[in-house]
């Protein structure tokens, strides 16, 4: 009897440690996460913030990869090793919708759960949300901001406007277009064909430059990537034509402020990346520790018709250096000036101020 109750004894202490040293190997346990943005520029380093501040805040390890030029080749070699070194949760902003939709299918059948954004999705793969904004919205947006610019400069149609971007690439850049051109042209202005600088600022610059010299009637000019609009900003500044060409940009970069508040940018979008990267970092983070049996539970929490809608759109806004007396459009949340958004997302400001 002695040796039975000693063995059952013996064996409750066995459960016991091994039960502890599975809390403690669970607590010790580091979740990783990755975030696989677009392209290094400024625009995608505030995302990169957002992203880590997430991390921060919510315990987890965050690997972070910059694609050096805007190709697929090395997001889809990233994301394979990442799939194959078993990290917890990936988060990419495809350079193409198409070409990533093998390594997103993979990651999720091994259990990893991914997201895109911020901004750019793979609506044909398995992806389980898109973090981002609607790309021909954000279009109509811009087109009617540029309308808006060339009526306070007291500028009136006929007359061209120039649509300067990295590339064509993703179904985000050529809605995105789409959309701007739209009221634009409905407007009586004739939109150039987009001019690609393969996402190199010095070649953006550049190009700026030769569409100034190469179209006389030139009246706007619109910055589709980040680094474009300090381009365009330079490029009239440079051609002393600020008061006769109208620029707007994409994306609130601290680069553009000194051409904003000389009048040499007119207007920016803000789109809010950093709050969007943050929100991606925490939902990975979660369904991560919930386990793929309980991804919809917890997507269910941040998207309600969730998986009816696998979509997660976030606001954006139009920003000035000076308060302007114009209505909002539809397209756009909110109006601020610099020093109110300054005001509105001080986390942001320490990034890009």
């Amino acid at each position: 009897m002695k040796k039975k109750k000693i063995l059952v004894l013996f064996t409750a202490v066995l459960v016991l440690i091994f039960s502890f040293s599975s809390l403690v190997y669970a607590a010790e346990k580091k979740v990783r996460i990755g975030y696989i943005t677009r392209l290094s520029v400024p625009w995608w380093i505030v995302c990169e913030d957002g992203f880590r501040d997430a991390a921060a805040d919510f315990g987890f390890t965050p690997v972070i990869y910059h694609p050096p030029q805007l190709t697929v080749e090395d997001q889809v070699r990233v994301m394979e090793s990442w799939t194959a070194a078993g990290l917890d949760g990936i988060l990419i902003g495809p350079n193409d919708p198409a070409a990533p939709i093998g390594a997103i299918n993979e990651a999720i059948d091994e259990g990893i759960p991914v997201l895109t954004g911020y901004g750019v999705d793979s609506p044909d793969s398995k992806r389980l949300l898109f973090l981002g904004y609607d790309p021909y919205n954000l279009g109509v947006a811009l087109g009617k901001g540029m309308l808006v610019v060339l009526e306070l400069t007291g500028t009136s149609p006929p007359g061209k406007v120039s649509y300067h971007t990295g590339g064509m690439a993703s179904t985000e850049d050529v809605a995105s277009f789409e959309g701007f051109k739209n009221p634009v042209e409905a407007a009586g202005y004739t939109v150039v064909e987009p001019i690609l600088d393969g996402g190199d600022p010095a070649q953006a610059m550049a190009l700026a430059m030769q569409t100034i010299e190469l179209y006389p009637d030139l009246v706007g000019m619109l910055g589709y990537y980040d680094y474009t609009g300090p381009s365009l900003g330079k490029a009239v500044t440079d051609a002393g034509k600020i008061d006769e060409i109208a620029v707007h940009a994409d994306g609130l970069i601290g680069e553009m402020v000194p051409y904003m508040k000389t009048g040499a940018i007119d207007a920016t979008i803000d789109l809010v990346q950093y709050d969007g990267s943050y929100l991606a970092g925490e939902i990975l983070y979660k369904l991560a520790l919930a386990g793929p049996e309980n991804w919809d539970a917890v997507l269910k929490a941040y998207k309600p018709e969730y998986p009816a809608d696998k979509e997660r759109l976030l606001e954006f806004g139009w920003v000035t250096y000076e308060k302007v007396n114009v209505k909002k459009w539809p397209e756009i949340g909110w109006i601020m000036t610099i020093k109110e958004h300054q005001e509105e997302y001080p986390e942001v400001w320490k990034i890009i101020g």
